[in-house]
Parts: C-alpha cells; structure tokens; sequence
C-alpha cells in the first residue's frame, strides 16, 4: 500500500503515523496539515480556467492525532480573481486555517527568473530525514546544507506518497509540502539547543511545478528576539516557480 497521511472516512479525515509531530506527542505535523488544507482547497470549484498565485496556510493551535473534518468556503467569486479558505478542525475547534488567490490564466509576457541548479540526477542520493520518513517514500538530493548542518541548504526532493489514501499528489499540494522543510533545512540554529516550530506558511507562485523533482532552496533570518523567518526559493527543472516564507517560533530546548 501506498504510505499516506490520511484516510478519508465520512466527512473526516483519519491521521496515519505519517502525520504525527515531532515536536509533541500525540500532535499531527504541519506537513500532514499544509496538504490537507491544500488537498480541500483543490476541491473547491473555479467559475473559469485559473492557477493558484497564492497560498497561505496559518497553524491555529496545537492539532490532537486524531479525525480531522474539513470544511471550504468561497470568500470572493469572480472569473478573473477568486479567494477560497479552508479550514480543518477538531474536536469542534479549527486548528489550521488556509487562504487561496486564484487568478485567471491567460497569455502574458514570460519574465524569466534566474536559478542555475544541478539536475537531481548529477546529485548523490542523500539521507536528508532517514529512510523512515514518509513512510520510506521520499527520495531526496541534498546539494548544500542538511538538517544537522547550518543552513543555507539546497535540496531536491521526490515524493513518492498520497497525502489522502487513494488521491494522486497534485502539484498544489507538493509544493504545499515543500514549503515546509524551509526552517529545517535553512536553519543556523543549534537544533540541540534551540526549538524552531513553523507558524505558517506562505507561498506566491507565478505558475505550478512540472515533473516530479522539486527543489528548495532556504536560508533563516532572525533578531534574535524568539522569532525567525525562513524564505525559500521553490524551483523543478525549468527553474524557479515560486517564493515562500516561515515564520518560526524560537525556543530552548527544554
């Protein structure tokens, strides 16, 4: 079977192991909960062909291990700009919360964006998380930095699971993933020392990635004032696709 975060029961959404947290027992991850938001707001219906210019994806409170309903709405219809939110909750209670800016597509000037990377297949295969980590499905190419080496990093990444049982990872929710391993692999904080939990997400995109290798390209930001911010350039083989941003809770490791 394929290694998935959730399985759709009724209106709920059932978590696996794949979506628990590392930072506290019995929590789901801001992976699992960055695609599911993402997977609910895919379903939402646009009144004419358009791409998704902006997604942003807030982390309420911490989320128990345990069925997830989620629930869209339309916050502004239009067939040149409409706004989509999701939310999951809990227990009765709304844990995480996510906005989409979708925009009519239509034939304007290419702008290129610089972004001279080495193709995934010139990288050694890495061991960026361990072989554990999305149930075993995840292959990774890790070009600078790592989880235990101060950041900037610069990784490739495949994904090989489904974030809900049966439903083929869309672009969207891919790159939704992706925007979470910023603070992780830009960090320059002593993970033995230092916790940097991510508050949000939030991704601008001037079109979705092609293929099936991503890259993520993250370096860390901070006062030194107990937050950080982590931005990212997310790029695939034609070059960069979008910008993203983390807003990092910094704390002592107790």
């Amino acid at each position: 079977m394929t290694a998935h975060f959730y399985a759709a029961d009724g209106d709920a959404f059932v978590p696996t192991e794949l979506a628990a947290s590392p930072w506290e027992r019995g929590k789901q991850n801001g992976v699992a909960l960055g695609g599911l938001l993402t997977h609910l707001i895919e379903q939402a219906p646009a009144p004419a062909t358009m791409s998704t210019a902006r997604l942003t994806i807030d982390i309420l409170s911490a989320a128990d291990l345990a069925p997830t309903i989620g629930r869209t709405r339309i916050v502004r219809e239009g067939r040149r700009i409409q706004m989509v939110e999701a939310e999951l909750l809990i227990a009765r209670r709304v844990v995480a919360r996510a906005t989409a800016l979708r925009v009519r597509k239509a034939d304007t000037p290419v702008i290129a964006v610089p972004g001279d990377y080495p193709p995934p297949e010139t990288v050694p295969p890495s061991d960026f998380m361990g072989d554990k980590a999305f149930g075993g499905s995840m292959e990774t190419r890790l070009i600078q930095g790592g989880l235990r080496v101060p950041g900037p990093g610069v990784l490739w990444v495949k994904f090989g699971h489904e974030h809900v049982r049966g439903v083929a990872l869309s672009p969207l929710v891919r790159t939704a993933i992706l925007g979470d391993f910023g603070g992780g692999l830009g960090s320059e904080l002593d993970g033995e020392t230092w916790t940097y939990a991510n508050l949000d997400i939030a991704v601008h995109l001037v079109r979705e990635p092609v293929g099936e290798w991503l890259l993520i390209d993250a370096r860390t930001a901070s006062a030194g004032q107990g937050v950080a911010r982590s931005d990212m350039i997310l790029a695939d083989r034609d070059g960069p696709f979008a910008q993203a941003h983390q807003t990092l809770f910094v704390a002592p490791r107790e």
